[in-house]
């Protein structure tokens, strides 16, 4: 019933100010209320027992002076007292036990979703949220938020029942005691948010700045070498210390604001039980109360109002966890859902390869990157696009892909429409090697297993060979239980693209698409990789990326790029006899790479 006045009272954007239900941290706590229950159990178990041992004790001392107080009926009752303090202790134990099982499991759990929402995830999706706030939100976000679970909810419906179970237990001992710790214990709860807002509003600023010192802590571990090579280290180094100072001073504000907020919130507990021992002795002294009954009063205040102190303390804790799973509220709200419609109808006469149909297409917060353009990519041809840098050429196989979808117009993989196909069943159909392959800690095989995780030995060793790998794997002492290192650390450039297509093969897929293959390697591996799709050519359907032109001369079609649109295509005599933006980047590049083997050969010979 108070819960409910003082929502009322108080009015604030969401209903649960007293209560600090939100609603992000409710909706994760699946599986954990069976341990919450059993915290907020054992924690009342433990004031019964505090309840038991508050009489025995208070009874045994009151009539310690008695003259009817025999020897067997004092070591009854210090054995009682005994007994019962063990199992306030052992209930204690059992509390703190829970506790951490709790914490771990939310703490699993949490990360698990988390994780699993990033998987989820589109590139798109990926690139706006950043790796920096998954990171704070897996990480340090959990290690708050799980407070939310083991200590606070707990801890406020102990604070919730407790009160009228101690009403009710000292009543009939002392009724004006017995009301005065009703009443302070329920006006405990909203005055200690009278920092809420305050503290709210730090907590925030603080996973802020959190962020953003992560942030740029990473950035600058990336780029280290070029800080170094540049001189800029040192200037580096000192926005860092400025950020982590920025850091600290939120954390300082947070701890200010806490301990102002405690000292008030121990000043009122103190306060409280000074009231009720007051009140129990002018009782005493006035002869309606009894020595061991204002003792017992005086013992359970001392007990329960620590208990809400805890709870006080886990308020703050909690409100870090609230602010945390704001930032994952955000991560967790994306919607990765995607249009699917199987029910669209296959076309009658398909066209046997795939057709990109007056597609147009924007980023969020950028203008139009592609312009009504219409591709065919017959199977078992290969196409190539080309263009400047920013012409839309990556953009045009992010949709393929469908790690975005078109604004305007319709894709068709063999007369069926992409939409129809799960993202499974398109992996099936079309995969991409990437302008830089993405490996992982653990071994060769393990690295190729992602593509296809049933693959035998057999078939690593023979998508090696067709990528120009399997002498070099062979040699090595662990062979395809070699390491690679963190991110193919221990691989070369050229190595590590060789992989990213040996993957490609393993899927199976009739389509690659080569988004800038090669463009991260040295000329050699250039070479070789150049002679596997040139192979490859002969058994898939092969969309190739490319900024230099030379490798692509011999594509059965050539689409040009040029600020989203497609301005010309044709095969490459094609569009040299044309006489445009193509012809001018080949010449261009001509020249380039001729002068560039002129100054190998000069400096050769001297």
């Amino acid at each position: 019933m108070f819960p409910l006045i003082y929502m009322c009272a108080v009015k604030r954007k969401e209903p649960t100010t007293m209560l600090l239900l939100n609603k992000t941290l409710l909706r994760m706590a699946k599986g954990l209320w069976g341990w919450i229950a059993l915290i907020t159990f054992l924690k009342l178990v433990t004031l019964v027992g505090t309840a038991e041992f508050a009489q025995i004790i208070s009874g045994f001392l009151g009539n310690i002076t008695s003259p009817a107080l025999s020897a067997s009926s004092a070591g009854s009752a210090v054995l009682a007292a005994f007994i019962t303090a063990a199992a306030i202790f052992l209930t204690e134990l059992l509390t703190g036990e829970a506790e951490y099982r709790c914490t771990a499991k939310a703490r699993r759990s949490l990360r698990a979703g988390i994780f699993s929402k990033v998987l989820e995830l589109d590139v798109g999706n990926i690139e706006k949220i950043g790796p920096v706030s998954a990171i704070t939100s897996s990480v340090d976000g959990v290690e708050s938020m799980q407070i939310y679970y083991s200590k606070y909810l707990p801890g406020l419906f102990y604070c919730l029942i407790a009160p009228i179970y101690l009403f009710f237990r000292l009543k009939d001992v002392s009724l004006i005691p017995a009301g005065v710790m009703f009443v302070i214990s329920f006006i405990l709860l909203p005055i200690n948010n009278i920092f809420r807002s305050h503290i709210e509003k730090l907590k925030t600023e603080y996973w802020d700045s959190l962020e953003d010192l992560t942030g740029y802590y990473l950035e600058s571990v990336r780029g280290l070498t070029a800080f170094k090579l540049f001189g800029r280290d040192k200037d580096r180094a000192a926005v860092l210390a400025k950020k982590s100072q920025a850091f600290n001073r939120k954390i300082m504000d947070v701890m200010k604001v806490n301990f102002s907020s405690f000292l008030l919130t121990d000043g009122l507990i103190y306060g409280a039980v000074t009231i009720s021992a007051v009140i129990a002795a002018v009782q005493i002294i006035s002869g309606i109360l009894d020595f061991s009954g204002g003792l017992m009063v005086l013992l359970l205040s001392f007990g329960f109002f620590g208990s809400v102190r805890q709870l006080m303390n886990a308020t703050h804790s909690a409100l870090a966890g609230v602010s945390a799973a704001d930032k994952v509220e955000k991560l967790l709200s994306i919607d990765t859902s995607r249009p699917f419609h199987p029910d669209i109808a296959m076309e009658k006469e398909p066209f046997m390869g795939i057709r990109m149909e007056a597609i147009s297409f924007s980023y969020p917060d950028r203008g139009e990157t592609l312009h009504n353009i219409s591709i065919d990519i017959p199977k078992g041809k290969t196409v190539a696009l080309a263009g400047l840098s920013g012409s839309g050429k990556s953009t045009v196989a992010s949709l393929l892909m469908r790690f975005h979808d078109p604004k305007q117009g319709r894709i068709l993989l063999e007369g069926r429409d992409v939409v129809s196909l799960t993202p499974e069943e398109l992996r099936k159909h079309i995969i991409m090697v990437p302008q830089t392959v993405s490996l992982f800690s653990g071994t060769i095989a393990d690295n190729l297993r992602i593509a296809a995780p049933n693959a035998s030995c057999e078939e690593l060793w023979s998508v090696l060979a067709d990528v120009r790998l399997k002498d070099w794997v062979s040699f090595l002492p662990q062979g395809l239980d070699t390491p690679v290192g963190d991110g193919g650390g221990k691989l070369s450039g050229g190595q590590r693209q060789k992989i990213g297509i040996a993957r490609a093969l393993l899927c199976r897929a009739e389509y690659i698409i080569f988004d800038e293959a090669t463009s991260s390697v040295d000329m050699d591996s250039e070479r070789e990789i150049w002679s596997c799709i040139s192979e490859l050519s002969k058994t898939r359907t092969l969309i190739i990326i490319s900024h230099r032109l030379s490798t692509i001369q011999n594509a059965d079609m050539i689409y040009m790029l040029s600020n989203g649109r497609i301005t010309e295509h044709g095969r490459h005599r094609e569009l040299m006899d044309k006489g445009g933006l193509y012809r001018r980047l080949v010449e261009e590049q001509s020249r380039l790479e001729q002068s560039r083997e002129e100054e190998m050969y000069h400096g050769e010979t001297l």
